[in-house]
């Protein structure tokens, strides 16, 4: 992920941005989830995304599932002016809130929906939970604007692998799904690939909406 972003002074920074290559605790991490999923008796599907396995005969039909708030293990993939802490590219309680709502809304509309399902508003009343996280994520920049990055140019919105598991009420694992996403690659399509533009919280949110309606309608076609 490359950024750069425009000084309040209008003074040109460069972010530079480390390459997102897997790195080795994400190699041992996904060598981890393979065991785990061959021991819970969850079976390979083909997808479009990097893993998915469910067991056999995976129904979900009728069934109501509550989606758990996602947990998201930040990464530090940029260079940051000295005026900005780490924090400073990390949600705030504002903006965690409304991640839970996109995803459940979108796991809803892309997944759950094709299989009349539904939502449950607690996990006491629901089928199945949905336990949801963001490893290795990573912002583009920070969501709020201020007097050091208030234009930022970037070429994707943010970065991040995407991991699910789905549980009965018995807590045993039914399905699962893992998926390294680059939120906001189509960055730059009507200027040419490859080409900056302008990151807000605005294009930060509807990347997310894009993208993961393309991770759950994959995830929905790899269990036909």
């Amino acid at each position: 992920m490359r950024n750069f972003s425009l000084p309040f002074v209008l003074v040109s920074l460069f972010l530079a941005a480390c390459a997102q290559q897997p790195s080795p605790q994400g190699n041992a991490l996904s060598a981890a989830a393979g065991a785990d999923t061959s021991a819970a008796g969850l079976q390979p599907r083909k997808s479009g995304l990097d893993q998915v396995s469910a067991v056999f005969a995976f129904d979900l039909s009728g069934a109501s599932v509550y989606v758990a708030p996602v947990q998201i293990d930040y990464t530090k993939r940029f260079s940051a002016p000295a005026t900005l802490r780490a924090r400073d590219y990390e949600l705030d309680q504002k903006d965690r809130q409304k991640l839970d709502e996109v995803m459940a809304q979108t796991f809803s509309e892309k997944f759950l929906a094709p299989r009349g399902s539904q939502l449950a508003a607690s996990p006491a009343n629901a089928d199945y939970t949905m336990k949801l996280s963001l490893e290795n994520f990573s912002l583009a920049a920070p969501l709020e604007p201020s007097g050091w990055l208030w234009r930022v140019y970037t070429e994707q919105s943010a970065y991040g692998v995407l991991v699910g598991t789905l549980y009965d009420r018995n807590g045993n694992a039914v399905m699962r799904f893992r998926d390294r996403r680059d939120f906001g690659d189509t960055f730059g399509t009507l200027s040419g690939p490859g080409r900056f533009e302008r990151f807000t919280s605005v294009t930060f949110w509807a990347d997310m909406r894009v993208d993961l309606r393309r991770a759950f309608s994959s995830l929905d076609r790899s269990l036909r």
